[in-house]
Protein backbone atom coordinates (compact mmCIF):
# COMPACT_ATOMS: atom_id res chain seq x y z
CA UNK A 1 0.00 0.00 0.00
CA UNK A 2 0.94 3.69 -1.20
CA UNK A 3 1.85 5.70 2.14
CA UNK A 4 1.28 9.36 2.21
CA UNK A 5 4.32 10.72 2.36
CA UNK A 6 5.16 8.62 -0.72
CA UNK A 7 2.00 9.92 -2.44
CA UNK A 8 2.98 13.41 -1.86
CA UNK A 9 6.55 12.83 -2.70
CA UNK A 10 5.39 11.43 -6.65
CA UNK A 11 3.23 14.58 -6.39
CA UNK A 12 5.91 17.03 -5.86
CA UNK A 13 8.08 15.44 -8.41
CA UNK A 14 5.88 16.22 -11.14
CA UNK A 15 5.47 19.04 -13.43
CA UNK A 16 3.20 22.39 -12.31
CA UNK A 17 0.14 23.64 -14.49
CA UNK A 18 -2.13 26.61 -14.48
CA UNK A 19 -5.78 25.87 -15.95
CA UNK A 20 -7.87 28.67 -16.62
CA UNK A 21 -11.07 28.33 -17.41
CA UNK A 22 -13.64 30.60 -19.16
CA UNK A 23 -16.75 28.48 -19.87
CA UNK A 24 -17.58 26.96 -23.57
CA UNK A 25 -18.70 23.70 -24.85
CA UNK A 26 -15.68 21.85 -22.89
CA UNK A 27 -18.07 23.03 -19.60
CA UNK A 28 -21.07 22.49 -20.92
CA UNK A 29 -24.52 21.02 -19.47
CA UNK A 30 -27.34 19.31 -21.52
CA UNK A 31 -30.50 18.10 -20.19
CA UNK A 32 -29.93 14.72 -21.38
CA UNK A 33 -26.77 12.83 -22.84
CA UNK A 34 -28.56 12.56 -25.87
CA UNK A 35 -28.53 16.27 -26.26
CA UNK A 36 -25.56 17.17 -27.96
CA UNK A 37 -26.29 21.09 -29.68
CA UNK A 38 -29.21 22.55 -27.05
CA UNK A 39 -27.18 23.14 -23.40
CA UNK A 40 -25.98 25.46 -21.35
CA UNK A 41 -22.50 26.37 -21.72
CA UNK A 42 -19.77 26.93 -19.23
CA UNK A 43 -21.84 25.29 -16.30
CA UNK A 44 -19.17 23.05 -14.78
CA UNK A 45 -16.38 24.61 -12.90
CA UNK A 46 -12.88 23.54 -13.16
CA UNK A 47 -13.05 21.47 -10.42
CA UNK A 48 -15.58 19.39 -12.19
CA UNK A 49 -13.86 18.70 -15.14
CA UNK A 50 -10.65 18.00 -13.37
CA UNK A 51 -12.67 15.30 -11.53
CA UNK A 52 -13.91 14.07 -14.80
CA UNK A 53 -10.38 12.80 -15.55
CA UNK A 54 -8.41 11.71 -12.54
CA UNK A 55 -5.83 10.73 -14.84
CA UNK A 56 -4.72 13.73 -14.78
CA UNK A 57 -3.02 13.63 -11.28
CA UNK A 58 -0.44 11.10 -13.30
CA UNK A 59 0.35 14.19 -15.46
CA UNK A 60 1.14 16.75 -13.42
CA UNK A 61 -0.26 19.03 -10.07
CA UNK A 62 -2.66 21.54 -11.69
CA UNK A 63 -4.08 24.40 -10.05
CA UNK A 64 -7.27 26.10 -11.15
CA UNK A 65 -8.79 29.46 -11.49
CA UNK A 66 -11.67 30.64 -12.91
CA UNK A 67 -11.92 33.85 -15.50
CA UNK A 68 -15.33 33.26 -16.74
CA UNK A 69 -18.13 30.66 -17.30
CA UNK A 70 -19.56 31.69 -20.50
CA UNK A 71 -19.79 30.47 -24.14
CA UNK A 72 -17.56 32.01 -26.21
CA UNK A 73 -19.32 34.03 -28.47
CA UNK A 74 -20.24 35.88 -25.31
CA UNK A 75 -16.24 36.42 -24.38
CA UNK A 76 -15.95 39.72 -23.56
CA UNK A 77 -12.65 41.85 -23.81
CA UNK A 78 -12.27 42.66 -20.44
CA UNK A 79 -12.53 38.60 -20.43
CA UNK A 80 -9.11 39.28 -22.45
CA UNK A 81 -7.44 41.56 -20.30
CA UNK A 82 -8.15 39.23 -17.14
CA UNK A 83 -6.86 36.49 -19.09
CA UNK A 84 -3.37 38.25 -20.16
CA UNK A 85 -2.96 39.78 -16.26
CA UNK A 86 -3.44 35.99 -14.77
CA UNK A 87 -1.10 34.49 -17.48
CA UNK A 88 1.43 37.34 -17.06
CA UNK A 89 1.22 37.42 -13.71
CA UNK A 90 1.93 33.57 -13.39
CA UNK A 91 4.57 33.30 -15.24
CA UNK A 92 6.80 35.82 -13.85
CA UNK A 93 5.71 34.90 -10.27
CA UNK A 94 6.79 31.52 -10.78
CA UNK A 95 9.92 30.25 -12.37
CA UNK A 96 9.07 26.98 -11.57
CA UNK A 97 5.68 26.70 -13.23
CA UNK A 98 5.94 24.56 -16.57
CA UNK A 99 2.73 26.09 -18.50
CA UNK A 100 -0.68 27.13 -18.84
CA UNK A 101 -3.73 25.44 -20.22
CA UNK A 102 -6.92 27.24 -21.07
CA UNK A 103 -10.68 25.86 -21.59
CA UNK A 104 -12.30 27.75 -23.67
CA UNK A 105 -15.48 27.83 -26.11
CA UNK A 106 -14.61 26.76 -30.07
CA UNK A 107 -16.44 29.59 -31.13
CA UNK A 108 -14.03 32.11 -30.47
CA UNK A 109 -11.23 30.12 -29.46
CA UNK A 110 -8.88 31.32 -32.57
CA UNK A 111 -9.74 34.42 -31.56
CA UNK A 112 -8.08 34.51 -27.96
CA UNK A 113 -5.04 32.06 -29.29
CA UNK A 114 -3.70 35.05 -31.38
CA UNK A 115 -3.74 37.37 -29.34
CA UNK A 116 -2.02 35.82 -26.27
CA UNK A 117 0.18 35.16 -29.13
CA UNK A 118 0.66 38.24 -29.84
CA UNK A 119 1.20 39.34 -25.88
CA UNK A 120 2.59 36.53 -23.98
CA UNK A 121 6.11 36.49 -24.28
CA UNK A 122 7.40 33.18 -22.27
CA UNK A 123 8.97 30.21 -23.81
CA UNK A 124 6.47 27.63 -21.85
CA UNK A 125 3.37 26.50 -23.40
CA UNK A 126 0.27 27.85 -22.90
CA UNK A 127 -2.15 25.74 -24.59
CA UNK A 128 -6.14 25.99 -25.33
CA UNK A 129 -8.25 23.33 -25.22
CA UNK A 130 -11.81 23.14 -25.84
CA UNK A 131 -14.60 20.79 -27.40
CA UNK A 132 -17.83 19.91 -29.94
CA UNK A 133 -19.55 18.11 -27.49
CA UNK A 134 -21.29 19.02 -23.99
CA UNK A 135 -19.82 16.89 -20.67
CA UNK A 136 -22.95 15.60 -20.42
CA UNK A 137 -23.52 13.83 -23.38
CA UNK A 138 -22.86 10.77 -24.87
CA UNK A 139 -19.09 9.87 -26.33
CA UNK A 140 -18.33 13.65 -24.57
CA UNK A 141 -14.69 14.92 -26.72
CA UNK A 142 -13.97 17.13 -23.72
CA UNK A 143 -12.09 14.97 -21.30
CA UNK A 144 -9.63 13.71 -24.03
CA UNK A 145 -9.42 16.93 -25.07
CA UNK A 146 -8.03 18.05 -21.45
CA UNK A 147 -6.36 15.22 -20.97
CA UNK A 148 -4.03 15.71 -24.01
CA UNK A 149 -3.81 19.32 -23.75
CA UNK A 150 -1.99 18.58 -20.30
CA UNK A 151 -0.03 16.24 -21.96
CA UNK A 152 1.49 18.72 -24.61
CA UNK A 153 1.67 21.83 -21.97
CA UNK A 154 4.10 19.31 -20.07
CA UNK A 155 6.04 18.07 -22.78
CA UNK A 156 9.19 19.81 -23.16
CA UNK A 157 9.51 20.21 -26.49
CA UNK A 158 6.32 22.57 -26.81
CA UNK A 159 8.60 25.21 -25.53
CA UNK A 160 9.15 28.21 -27.50
CA UNK A 161 6.32 27.02 -30.00
CA UNK A 162 4.14 29.72 -28.84
CA UNK A 163 0.47 29.46 -28.31
CA UNK A 164 -1.33 25.81 -29.04
CA UNK A 165 -4.50 24.73 -29.33
CA UNK A 166 -5.55 20.54 -28.92
CA UNK A 167 -8.28 19.36 -30.18
CA UNK A 168 -9.24 16.10 -31.68
CA UNK A 169 -5.78 14.74 -31.14
CA UNK A 170 -4.05 17.41 -33.19
CA UNK A 171 -1.68 20.08 -31.98
CA UNK A 172 -2.45 23.43 -33.98
CA UNK A 173 -0.28 26.72 -34.10
CA UNK A 174 -1.97 29.82 -32.63
CA UNK A 175 -1.95 32.16 -36.03
CA UNK A 176 -2.83 29.23 -38.18
CA UNK A 177 -5.69 27.50 -35.95
CA UNK A 178 -9.38 28.10 -37.15
CA UNK A 179 -12.58 26.34 -36.91
CA UNK A 180 -13.87 24.93 -40.17
CA UNK A 181 -17.34 22.96 -39.06
CA UNK A 182 -20.28 23.18 -36.28
CA UNK A 183 -20.88 20.08 -35.79
CA UNK A 184 -18.23 16.99 -35.22
CA UNK A 185 -15.31 16.37 -33.09
CA UNK A 186 -13.08 17.31 -35.83
CA UNK A 187 -13.91 21.05 -36.59
CA UNK A 188 -10.60 22.65 -36.22
CA UNK A 189 -8.00 22.98 -38.97
CA UNK A 190 -4.64 25.00 -39.47
CA UNK A 191 -5.22 26.66 -42.64
CA UNK A 192 -1.77 26.90 -45.42
CA UNK A 193 0.31 24.52 -42.68
CA UNK A 194 -1.41 21.46 -41.14
CA UNK A 195 -0.93 21.18 -37.81
CA UNK A 196 2.04 21.38 -35.96
CA UNK A 197 1.79 17.78 -34.30
CA UNK A 198 -0.26 15.20 -32.51
CA UNK A 199 -1.20 13.57 -29.44
CA UNK A 200 -2.16 9.72 -28.61
CA UNK A 201 -1.46 7.55 -26.02
CA UNK A 202 1.69 7.36 -27.09
CA UNK A 203 2.60 10.78 -26.41
CA UNK A 204 3.14 13.84 -28.45
CA UNK A 205 4.19 13.65 -31.77
CA UNK A 206 6.00 16.76 -33.18
CA UNK A 207 5.69 17.46 -37.30
CA UNK A 208 8.17 20.73 -37.18
CA UNK A 209 10.68 22.23 -35.45
CA UNK A 210 10.13 25.51 -33.02
CA UNK A 211 10.76 28.46 -34.72
CA UNK A 212 11.64 31.59 -33.01
CA UNK A 213 9.10 33.86 -32.65
CA UNK A 214 8.64 37.52 -32.44
CA UNK A 215 5.61 38.93 -29.80
CA UNK A 216 5.31 42.46 -30.41
CA UNK A 217 3.05 43.13 -27.71
CA UNK A 218 4.79 41.59 -25.19
CA UNK A 219 5.21 44.67 -22.65
CA UNK A 220 1.23 46.25 -24.09
CA UNK A 221 -0.93 47.38 -21.08
CA UNK A 222 -4.35 46.81 -22.27
CA UNK A 223 -6.39 49.09 -21.51
CA UNK A 224 -9.95 48.75 -19.45
CA UNK A 225 -11.67 50.44 -22.17
CA UNK A 226 -10.39 48.86 -25.73
CA UNK A 227 -11.14 50.83 -29.38
CA UNK A 228 -13.61 49.71 -31.08
CA UNK A 229 -12.86 47.46 -34.64
CA UNK A 230 -15.62 46.44 -37.02
CA UNK A 231 -15.62 43.62 -39.20
CA UNK A 232 -17.21 44.32 -42.63
CA UNK A 233 -18.39 41.41 -44.65
CA UNK A 234 -17.87 41.55 -48.84
CA UNK A 235 -20.99 40.78 -50.76
CA UNK A 236 -22.94 41.96 -53.76
CA UNK A 237 -23.82 45.39 -53.80
CA UNK A 238 -23.25 45.66 -50.40
CA UNK A 239 -25.83 48.60 -48.56
CA UNK A 240 -24.10 52.02 -49.76
CA UNK A 241 -25.31 54.02 -46.54
CA UNK A 242 -23.63 51.12 -44.40
CA UNK A 243 -19.66 52.18 -44.65
CA UNK A 244 -20.22 55.51 -44.29
CA UNK A 245 -22.36 55.21 -41.01
CA UNK A 246 -19.68 53.10 -39.77
CA UNK A 247 -16.96 55.93 -40.37
CA UNK A 248 -19.64 58.75 -38.69
CA UNK A 249 -19.86 56.79 -36.08
CA UNK A 250 -16.20 56.85 -35.11
CA UNK A 251 -14.83 53.49 -35.17
CA UNK A 252 -11.14 53.47 -34.91
CA UNK A 253 -10.47 50.46 -37.23
CA UNK A 254 -12.07 48.44 -39.89
CA UNK A 255 -11.58 44.85 -40.92
CA UNK A 256 -12.84 44.43 -44.71
CA UNK A 257 -13.46 40.72 -45.27
CA UNK A 258 -13.21 41.18 -48.62
CA UNK A 259 -14.22 38.55 -51.90
CA UNK A 260 -11.58 36.89 -53.32
CA UNK A 261 -8.34 38.13 -52.40
CA UNK A 262 -9.18 40.92 -50.14
CA UNK A 263 -11.06 42.84 -53.25
CA UNK A 264 -13.51 45.90 -51.54
CA UNK A 265 -16.48 46.62 -54.17
CA UNK A 266 -16.60 49.47 -55.49
CA UNK A 267 -19.66 51.00 -53.41
CA UNK A 268 -17.11 50.23 -50.13
CA UNK A 269 -13.94 51.84 -52.39
CA UNK A 270 -16.11 55.00 -53.38
CA UNK A 271 -17.02 55.47 -49.67
CA UNK A 272 -14.12 55.40 -48.28
CA UNK A 273 -12.82 58.41 -51.26
CA UNK A 274 -15.26 60.58 -50.68
CA UNK A 275 -15.07 60.26 -47.04
CA UNK A 276 -13.97 63.53 -45.76
CA UNK A 277 -12.35 62.33 -42.29
CA UNK A 278 -9.47 60.84 -40.79
CA UNK A 279 -9.95 57.12 -42.05
CA UNK A 280 -9.48 54.94 -39.26
CA UNK A 281 -6.67 52.09 -39.09
CA UNK A 282 -7.87 49.50 -41.93
CA UNK A 283 -6.77 46.05 -42.82
CA UNK A 284 -7.79 43.53 -45.59
CA UNK A 285 -8.51 40.41 -44.84
CA UNK A 286 -10.43 37.54 -47.54
CA UNK A 287 -13.58 35.09 -47.16
CA UNK A 288 -12.32 32.51 -48.73
CA UNK A 289 -10.85 30.61 -45.83
CA UNK A 290 -7.42 30.30 -46.94
CA UNK A 291 -4.78 32.14 -49.22
CA UNK A 292 -2.96 35.79 -48.75
CA UNK A 293 -4.08 39.17 -49.55
CA UNK A 294 -1.50 41.08 -51.07
CA UNK A 295 -0.63 44.40 -51.55
CA UNK A 296 -2.83 46.32 -53.89
CA UNK A 297 -1.93 49.59 -55.13
CA UNK A 298 -5.21 50.73 -55.42
CA UNK A 299 -6.16 49.57 -52.28
CA UNK A 300 -3.27 50.92 -50.71
CA UNK A 301 -3.85 54.43 -52.01
CA UNK A 302 -7.13 54.45 -49.55
CA UNK A 303 -5.20 53.69 -46.36
CA UNK A 304 -5.56 49.66 -46.76
CA UNK A 305 -3.24 47.51 -45.58
CA UNK A 306 -3.28 43.82 -46.32
CA UNK A 307 -3.75 41.17 -43.15
CA UNK A 308 -2.05 38.56 -45.28
CA UNK A 309 -3.10 35.16 -44.17
CA UNK A 310 -5.28 36.62 -41.13
CA UNK A 311 -8.68 35.65 -40.88
CA UNK A 312 -10.92 39.05 -40.78
CA UNK A 313 -11.48 37.74 -37.03
CA UNK A 314 -7.36 37.41 -36.00
CA UNK A 315 -7.05 40.81 -38.27
CA UNK A 316 -9.04 42.47 -35.65
CA UNK A 317 -7.67 40.99 -32.81
CA UNK A 318 -4.17 42.54 -34.20
CA UNK A 319 -6.04 46.07 -35.32
CA UNK A 320 -6.81 46.02 -31.93
CA UNK A 321 -3.68 45.62 -30.11
CA UNK A 322 -2.16 48.37 -32.62
CA UNK A 323 -4.65 50.53 -31.47
CA UNK A 324 -3.95 50.35 -28.03
CA UNK A 325 -0.26 50.44 -28.62
CA UNK A 326 -1.31 53.67 -30.96
CA UNK A 327 0.80 52.45 -33.95
CA UNK A 328 0.46 54.56 -36.78
CA UNK A 329 -0.34 53.37 -40.15
CA UNK A 330 3.44 52.66 -41.40
CA UNK A 331 4.28 51.60 -38.04
CA UNK A 332 1.07 48.90 -38.36
CA UNK A 333 2.95 47.81 -42.29
CA UNK A 334 6.21 47.49 -40.72
CA UNK A 335 4.63 44.86 -37.98
CA UNK A 336 2.73 42.91 -40.42
CA UNK A 337 6.13 42.61 -42.55
CA UNK A 338 7.93 41.75 -39.15
CA UNK A 339 5.58 38.71 -38.44
CA UNK A 340 5.74 37.57 -42.15
CA UNK A 341 1.74 38.03 -42.58
CA UNK A 342 1.82 39.61 -45.91
CA UNK A 343 4.62 40.96 -48.33
CA UNK A 344 3.69 44.61 -48.28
Amino acid sequence: MTDVSTVASMAASLPRLLLLTTGGTIAGRGEASTKVNTYCAGALSGDALLAAVPELAQLACIEENAIASVDSADLQLAHWTALVQRIRTAFADDPALTGVVITHGTNTLEETAWLLQLLIDDPRPVVLVGAMRPATALSADGPLNLYQAVQVAVNPQARERGVLAVLDGEVHAARAVTKRATQGVGAFRSVGQGPLGWVDDAGVHWSAVPRRRWTPFAHLALPSVWPQVAILHGCVEPPAAFLPALLSSGVCGLVFTGTGAGQLSAVEREALARWDGPLPLMLRANRCGSGPVHRCVDHAHLGLLPAGTLSPQKARVLLLLALIAKLSRAELEAVLLKLGLAAV
